[in-house]
């Protein structure tokens, strides 16, 4: 076993599209459902939003589109991949082929350790400091 593993977990894609374009249907994926997004917040972002399952594995694709503000971007598009093998370049490949201009808005990535590394939930609790948490003065 590889002492630690890194996969690339979730991504976020800002991208172009045409006015009024649907998401298009992905080679190994299936549409699971194709639904209309309440507003959650005072700002009224993507009316409709994709599913996608993969054929293969357990990734999923969210594709919002019907935009409701002109400054946002057509589509947006969050990829989570299967907990076992990660996002493949191959599945990224395949979104972005549709995407004429996109950028990157979140990259995650999971980092797995094997116990014979030593790090274990006390050396997490002990050194670890995530997104806004600060160190402890102890």
């Amino acid at each position: 076993m590889t002492p630690i593993m890194v996969r690339l977990d979730r991504i976020q894609i800002l991208s172009w599209a045409p006015t009024g374009r649907k998401p298009p249907l992905l080679e190994g994926f299936a549409v699971t459902r194709d639904s209309f997004v309440r507003c959650q917040t005072t700002t009224r972002t993507y009316a409709r939003c994709r599913h996608y399952r993969s054929l293969t594995n357990e990734s999923k694709i969210y594709w919002q589109y019907s935009r409701q503000k002109g400054w946002l971007k057509p589509w947006k598009i969050t990829m989570v991949a299967d907990d076992r093998t990660g996002l493949c370049r191959d599945e990224i490949e395949r979104v972005l082929r549709h995407c004429r201009s996109y950028q990157l808005l979140t990259v995650e990535i999971a980092i797995d350790f094997s116990p014979s590394t030593g790090v274990n939930k006390q050396f997490i609790r002990r050194h670890a400091v995530f997104g806004k948490s600060r160190r402890r003065a102890d």
